[in-house]
């Protein structure tokens, strides 16, 4: 398939896992893939390194893409952090850490490329979660960051899906992915409250996420538009 042909896409969080088979499969496709993340980034058509905190930075480099290839036609915020927490252990640095990259991040990121998608009648696709649509134990921060991702695609879609725009969310269960390294539980917790979180049968691997990030990015999506896609194995069936 070449659904990507003459597209210009952008990949967050391209340096490893789901982000990293993202921009791979892009570009199997036909796409001409900027790669960004705060780890440098091989095996793309571009690529940046950019901390999602650094919200000063992040026009500019949507400028320098633009300068570089004239158009944007597809944004995939996948960049993410995560980490587990009993409420009573969580600091405010810690907390903001995970609200900024996953949330904050997504927005400035989108709000950065919306004039140049709303050009090319482009589409974002945002990374969400089961953590964010089902209870997830010790997981204020990250759960509320990807909650919030799923109101903030909601929200955009229905802004702009008149002037063309496609706006939607990947759900991913367990994926076997460094971020997975990041959730270590607290000491001393029941960790049956973790039923729920582990996979019905085994974790995805990357490039099955990246298929449907390739899915919702291409115009087989075309009416799409404000949805949750969830990709767990059946998890939260």
């Amino acid at each position: 398939m070449n659904r990507f042909e003459d597209k210009i896409a952008i990949v967050t969080g391209a340096a490893s896992g789901i982000g990293r088979a993202t921009a791979d499969r892009l570009r199997s496709e036909g796409g001409t893939v900027v790669g960004i993340d705060r780890d440098p980034v091989d095996d793309v058509d571009m690529a940046i390194q950019l901390d999602l905190l650094d919200l000063g930075a992040i026009a500019p480099t949507v400028a320098q893409i633009v300068d570089a290839y004239g158009r944007i036609d597809v944004l995939c915020n996948v960049a993410g952090i995560g980490h587990f927490a009993r409420d009573e252990d969580e600091t405010p640095e810690a907390w903001n850490r995970v609200i900024g990259v996953n949330l904050t991040g997504t927005y400035f990121m989108s709000q950065a490329c919306l004039p140049h998608l709303l050009e090319s009648q482009g589409n974002i696709v945002n990374t969400a979660s089961t953590a964010g649509t089902n209870a997830q134990a010790w997981s204020s921060a990250y759960s509320a960051s990807k909650g919030g991702v799923i109101a903030l695609t909601q929200t955009m879609a229905i802004t702009n899906g008149r002037s063309g725009i496609r706006v939607n969310c990947i759900a991913p269960g367990g994926v076997e992915t460094p971020i997975g390294e990041q959730f270590t539980p607290p000491e001393d917790v029941d960790l049956t409250l973790m039923a729920g979180m582990l996979p019905y049968h085994r974790p995805a691997q990357p490039p099955e996420l990246a298929s449907a990030f390739a899915f919702l990015a291409s115009d087989d999506a075309s009416y799409c538009n404000g949805i949750v896609l969830r990709v767990d194995g059946g998890t939260m069936a």
